[in-house]
């Protein structure tokens, strides 16, 4: 009898101590996943600012330049170059702030926080655009 709750302490004393190093390495991995999806979103609003930036500027241009325009000819080129131009201001922010935050939830998924892009509108020159940061959903399958 005493061998056997002998064992059944030491069983339950293991169990016991596996599980606590287990629950901190998990929330080890929730936090860091939380502080991952935090600079990723602080990064997509840098991105996201720089090209607003850019993109003002280069309105700004635009519109400078068509008030020197001489003929319909060159202020339709000066249009087609402007807008070409947003287009791959634009697109990059998009495309790279997309690519950062699924490769994010893909990380933090494996840490078992969930996520999901946030789809914001963002005012590009005279163009709005949806752009992607991050919010937890859940965490470990709540």
């Amino acid at each position: 009898m005493k061998k056997l709750l002998a064992i059944l302490f030491t069983a339950s004393l293991f169990f016991s101590l596996g599980t606590t190093a287990s629950a901190e390495e998990l929330e080890l991995s929730v936090v860091n996943a939380l502080e991952l999806i935090e600079s990723t979103n602080e990064a997509i609003d840098v991105k996201i600012e720089e090209g607003v930036k850019a993109a003002d500027e280069l309105q700004a241009q635009y519109f400078i330049d068509v008030r020197k325009a001489k003929s319909a000819s060159e202020f339709l080129q000066l249009t087609k170059t402007y807008n070409a131009n947003l287009d791959v201001i634009i697109d990059d922010v998009y495309n790279e702030t997309l690519k950062m935050s699924q490769e994010t939830i893909a990380i933090a998924a494996e840490a078992g926080v969930q996520a999901e892009c946030s789809w914001v509108l963002v005012r590009f020159a005279h163009r709005l655009v949806w752009i992607d940061p991050l919010r937890v959903i859940g965490i470990g399958g709540h």
